[in-house]
């Protein structure tokens, strides 16, 4: 095989895995998983990394305790994460065939599971809100050699 040949080949294989990657992107961006509690004061939408895109409480909701909601809050989120999962499985297996595992586990590979947990200590949320106070800016540090010419690189001096 020549190396013409050889390169075409290599091209229609690139060519190939974008449009394969065009399509997945696409049907992911849409996919969504949501979930009740029993009495459906609780609905949970996330997308398939398990990201909560919304949260609807009833009236009915609030007249639980803080830790009920709490547990019905993450009990219909993980309901909602599997049901995104799936469609995401359903998803990927037709346009990535083998590859579909390895695919699953590199997106999952940071979703960690949600459980009870304690709300933080207050001394960590702040302080009631109040006026926005402008903030005293900082003099930048005058360019010299170690400057490379843009603010990203730039050594900060204080």
């Amino acid at each position: 095989m020549d190396l013409g040949t050889k390169l075409d080949a290599a091209l229609r294989s690139f060519q190939e895995r974008a449009a394969k990657a065009a399509e997945l992107k696409e049907r992911i961006a849409g996919l969504r998983g949501s979930a009740r509690n029993a009495d459906g004061s609780v609905t949970v939408t996330v997308a398939p990394s398990g990201a909560v895109l919304g949260l609807q409480l009833s009236p009915r909701a609030m007249q639980r305790s803080h830790t009920a909601l709490q547990q019905e809050i993450l009990a219909a989120i993980r309901d909602a994460t599997k049901q995104a999962s799936a469609a995401l499985n359903e998803s990927v297996e037709p346009i990535l065939g083998e590859r579909a595992d390895q695919f699953r586990e590199a997106f999952n590979a940071h979703v960690e599971p949600l459980g009870p947990s304690a709300p933080p200590p207050a001394e960590t949320l702040g302080s009631a809100p109040g006026p926005v106070r402008p903030q005293p800016s900082r003099p930048r540090p005058p360019a010299d050699e170690d400057d490379f010419g843009g603010p990203i690189l730039r050594r900060e001096r204080f």
